[in-house]
């Protein structure tokens, strides 16, 4: 028969479980990632969409010989791309993968949620700055069309900003070329 020993331990000690819960606070606290981090992921994908949109007007103008653009609404945070057939611009253009109207709207898109259109800003020589529209010839070169004459692209931006933090798109003179900053 075997009898109960006082002095050997049934079970954990207040101090043992203290430990063990720090323990795990601490390998919470490093495994589970910086919400922080999300910050220029946001940012990044904005940009890259909105580069991306930038890019598709001017290969689709090249393309099919018909004059595209970009309509960009600071107020709304909010981009399109247009046909430019005639005089009116038309915005009945479709994103190649997804098939929906190439409209990026930064308030409502899950993916790019809270980031802000800060500005726009495209000059062209001898026409007045526009901060709206960026088209692109037949050609594929950056331009505005105003009173019937051509004017190219002398600079263009477009800024983009998410919790103190921005990017700049810049559109190249006379290539078109996009980059990011």
């Amino acid at each position: 028969m075997r009898l109960h020993n006082p002095n050997t331990q049934q079970g954990f000690s207040y101090i043992e479980m203290v430990i063990v819960v720090v323990i795990l606070g601490i390998v919470v606290r490093v495994a589970m990632p910086n919400l922080s981090s999300t910050d220029p992921v946001k940012l990044d994908n904005a940009a890259n969409e909105i580069a991306n949109a930038i890019k598709f007007a001017q290969a689709e103008a090249a393309r099919t010989k018909i004059p595209y653009g970009i309509n960009t609404d600071v107020a709304n945070d909010r981009i399109r791309v247009y046909s430019l057939p005639g005089t009116t611009p038309i915005y009945d253009i479709y994103h190649p993968v997804d098939k929906k109207l190439y409209d990026i709207q930064l308030k409502t898109n899950a993916y790019v949620a809270g980031v802000d259109l800060v500005s726009a800003s495209f000059a062209f020589s001898g026409a007045a700055s526009s901060t709206a529209n960026l088209d692109f010839s037949a050609e594929g070169i950056p331009k505005v069309t105003s009173s019937g004459a051509d004017y190219m692209l002398i600079s263009g931006t477009i800024t983009l900003g998410y919790h103190g933090q921005q990017r700049v798109i810049v559109i190249a003179p006379m290539t078109g070329r996009v980059g990011i900053q």
